[in-house]
């Protein structure tokens, strides 16, 4: 992010204040609510610097209004100094001013005050009654470049339910960096779609040459790369020896992510002869493969289980498509194994249940569905799968009750993003 991000905010007007005003956190909104505390020390303490500052004589008392006007004229002017020492004095007379922390958050963003511009998004989405989602967006982008990676992936999560705007290059950073975080911390599928996401933004910015643009942002490509191929590391930690096999790897994703799977088989050819034994490469080829080839895509995973014996996502694979091909036994050993491989991976839990289900085992399919559950309460595919075994086993009430759970979420799964 290289210029100042301009988003169109409309920003909630207020009066001017002469003292903090009262801070009144929205109680529908989780993520204020449990950072009310430092919020209400970081805004008192911006107040207590500024008035400190008067009560010294460092600036002239002045007017809210003369103060707002010369720090837009001079960010206006990309007098940058100016404009962060104007907004900071405009923001202590004024706290419930959203639209100047918004542009100081920028200013101080686009001068690499990562820590300031931290503080200045913090308050603006304390104080922002309509908007608060881009400012979310910021305060996540601020924490990354702090390596508060948990943190950012909050915020840019929040910021993207809330909403970030209509600015597409905004959108796609936020994007790109939450599928970024997503890999890093073990969730390559999420990471997919949301950098599948970030592509189709930036071919949708440029519809002359969508393919071209896409390729030429080649961050984007190394995070493509990196989730495909779940390796579970930031692209700055990538070694020079994995960079080729990454960038390949991140072509041949970002082709499938602008739905151009003829040239993508192409790159699929190439990056196996490169790179036959690399581990990630046949289950990737064989995911692509799942759709349309299903017994080319089985092959893949078992050469992907020879060159990554501990390959849990693999096995997760081959137990579903068996459970498809009604091979339940054989299936069935593939997820027992995901199971032991990855005990907290709710997905080989799920396929585990569905398999024992499958072979009649009621109580031990129960048993799965139930710890998928306990694993993943959001996720619409294990409750679902759990109302099926309750069904099988005559649990008529607690079926519904799981069947309503799942209707609940899948709602929200499908809610597109605003």
């Amino acid at each position: 992010m290289k210029q100042r991000i301009v988003l169109v905010v409309a920003f909630a007007s207020c009066g001017i204040a002469p003292s903090v005003a009262p801070l009144l956190l929205d109680p529908g909104d989780s993520w204020l609510m449990a950072h009310r505390g430092e919020w209400r020390g970081s805004l008192t303490g911006h107040t207590e610097t500024a008035d400190n500052q008067q009560a010294q004589g460092n600036t002239s008392p002045e007017s809210f209004d003369k103060l707002r006007e010369r720090a837009r004229e001079a960010m206006d002017a990309d007098r940058v100094p100016e404009a962060i020492r104007l907004y900071t004095r405009a923001t202590a007379l004024e706290p419930n001013w959203s639209e100047g922390w918004w542009h100081l958050g920028t200013l101080l963003f686009d001068a690499r005050r990562f820590t300031q511009a931290r503080d200045a998004f913090q308050h603006f989405v304390l104080v922002e009654r309509e908007q608060r989602g881009p400012g979310f967006g910021m305060l996540g982008l601020s924490e990354f470049q702090l390596k508060h990676y948990r943190k950012a992936l909050t915020a840019l999560e929040h910021g993207r339910t809330l909403g970030l705007g209509s600015d597409q290059p905004f959108l796609a950073t936020v994007l790109l960096h939450e599928g970024i975080l997503n890999t890093l911390f073990g969730k390559p599928e999420i990471a997919l779609q949301r950098l599948t996401l970030a592509a189709n933004q930036i071919a949708a910015a440029h519809p002359d040459a969508p393919k071209s643009a896409v390729f030429a942002d080649l961050e984007l490509l190394d995070a493509l790369g990196i989730a495909a191929l779940r390796i579970p590391k930031l692209p700055s930690s990538l070694t020079a020896a994995q960079m080729p096999l990454v960038r390949q790897a991140g072509r041949a994703q970002a082709l499938i992510a602008l739905q151009d799977r003829v040239t993508a088989e192409t790159e699929f050819n190439q990056l196996l002869a490169q790179y036959p034994s690399e581990p990630g490469v046949h289950y990737m080829h064989g995911v692509f493969l799942l759709k349309e080839h299903p017994p080319l895509a089985v092959d893949e995973f078992r050469l992907e289980i020879e060159v990554s014996p501990s390959h849990d996502a693999a096995r997760i694979q081959l137990a579903l498509e068996l459970l498809r091909t009604a091979d339940y036994d054989e299936g069935l050993k593939y997820a027992r194994e995901a199971v032991r491989l990855a005990p907290g991976n709710f997905v080989a839990h799920v396929a585990c249940g569905r398999l024992w289900l499958a072979l009649g085992k009621t109580d031990r399919a129960l048993s799965e569905l139930r710890t998928a559950v306990k694993l993943a309460p959001g996720s619409p595919d294990a409750h679902f799968a759990l109302s099926q075994a309750l069904s099988e086993a005559g649990r008529s009430r607690e079926s519904r009750h799981e069947r309503a759970e799942f209707e609940r979420l899948e709602k929200l799964v499908d809610r597109p993003d605003r």
